[in-house]
């Protein structure tokens, strides 16, 4: 075939390439595609800085020291949409950070969705630019939030919607000190990643209400078992289970002496302040010393060293414990001065050795607690004490013997036993806990 040659006329009106107009362009594309680049890192950097965080918090700290790669800003300020008791939609600033002092619209500053500008937003979910807010306060004067960050300065802002799973939950704002700072470029890039932002938002938040309310539920359940014994239960992933371990634990139980009685003739009201005073107190003592309130049974209190962690000195902590609980007789008995009741005195004794530790009870009510015959033998010691007496058995004493101070040692008959019991009266202990039974503790 004959290929038909072409017509120069046809490149006449062409302007000559040269190659340094070709060098050029490729200068300018190369820049262009390096910004483009450095646009992709920084959008990268941030979906990664911003992923890190866990609380919203946390999470928008890092957007305020990331985002200003891709746009710029003097504030930041997240709000989210709810509603109040009388059903009407809010709007809410949760947080807010600013490269100055004092914001008018910061953290808790709240208005009426209606009564703002960002209801068109929410309904045309696209973001807005205004970059003469003087303008615009003029156009809408009746704008409580534009007013507000006027006064901080503010001339110029960038607000974006803030959609999950097809629904608008907020929205977030660039501010800036400077009119016309923002470009639709801005937007552009924005929205490359707001999709991730809003959901990463909207998990954090989530996150943080069921931290809040875990802590919660902690705290209250924290009232009825430790800490330790609390945290055990909130994190298992199933349901908690009846049953329980063979753990070593010393057990200290304390009881009022001659109060039954006392209580039987006076106002009940009484006797329930009396009583919550006197076990406020000695409970407070158990968790300083590192205990765990086991149950209060009226004016009785069981608690145990030992669960749900075993330490070394737990023999040594739980005397120390006693002693600490006699000497703070005096002040349960000042602070009930002046009701119609005589000075309580407590006994109080000790028991080391090995009990089953863990969930009793039924499918509807569970109690975390030791059972044995430890746990028996203490309440058996506990019974033949007088106010202000510290009786251990021999276990317990054996464990501290390096350290303990005692009034010397018996062999008693205990309810329900058919052999003497070794018993110790402890007056003090040495070593790091250093404290011993003051006199006015005694009865």
């Amino acid at each position: 075939d004959i290929v038909p040659e072409e017509d120069p006329k046809e490149f006449s009106n062409l302007a000559p390439v040269t190659i340094k107009d070709m060098g050029d362009a490729l200068v300018a594309l190369g820049g262009r595609l390096d910004h483009k680049f450095a646009e992709i890192r920084a959008l990268s950097e941030i979906t990664e800085c911003v992923n890190a965080g866990v609380f919203f918090d946390e999470v928008m700290d890092h957007v305020f020291e990331s985002f200003e790669k891709i746009i710029p800003y003097d504030r930041i300020s997240v709000a989210v949409i709810e509603e109040n008791d009388k059903k009407e939609t809010l709007v809410r600033w949760p947080w807010a950070r600013a490269k100055y002092e004092n914001l008018y619209v910061g953290k808790g500053y709240t208005t009426l969705l209606y009564d703002t500008g960002l209801e068109a937003i929410a309904k045309a979910r696209v973001p807005r630019i205004i970059n003469n807010l003087e303008r615009y306060l003029d156009e809408y004067p009746n704008s409580r939030s534009t007013r507000s960050v006027m006064i901080e300065g503010i001339r110029s802002s960038l607000t974006c919607p803030l959609v999950v799973r097809g629904k608008v939950t907020g929205f977030i704002f660039f501010s800036s000190l400077a009119a016309d700072t923002y470009q639709n470029q801005h937007v552009e890039l924005f929205s490359q990643i707001a999709g991730e932002l809003a959901l990463t938002l909207d998990k954090s938040r989530a996150y943080e209400d069921l931290y809040l309310r875990n802590e919660f539920i902690k705290e209250v359940f924290g009232q009825y078992v430790t800490n330790e014994v609390a945290e055990a239960a909130l994190s298992r992933n199933g349901p908690l289970t009846l049953g329980g371990d063979r753990r070593k634990v010393t057990v200290l139980m304390a009881d009022l002496r001659s109060f039954t009685p006392m209580a039987e003739v006076l106002p009940p009201e009484e006797v329930v302040d009396a009583l919550n005073v006197f076990l406020g107190t000695i409970a407070d003592i158990v968790m300083k010393h590192g205990g765990a309130v086991d149950n209060f049974i009226g004016d009785a209190m069981m608690a145990v060293f030992g669960v749900p962690i075993a330490k070394p000195d737990d023999a040594a902590r739980a005397i120390a414990c006693a002693i600490d609980m006699q000497n703070a007789m005096p002040f349960v008995n000042a602070e009930i001065e002046g009701r119609e009741l005589p000075d309580l005195s407590m006994g109080i004794g000790l028991s080391t050795g090995e009990a089953v530790a863990g969930n009793i009870g039924s499918a509807t009510r569970v109690k975390y607690s030791v059972i044995g015959n430890t746990v028996n033998l203490a309440a058996r010691i506990e019974s033949i004490t007088s106010g202000g007496q510290i009786f251990a058995s021999d276990a317990t004493f054996q464990e501290v013997r390096d350290i303990v101070f005692t009034a010397g040692h018996l062999n008693v008959k205990l309810k329900g036993m058919s052999q003497l019991v070794p018993i110790h009266e402890i007056t003090g202990i040495g070593g790091q806990y250093d404290i011993a039974k003051a006199k006015e503790a005694v009865a």
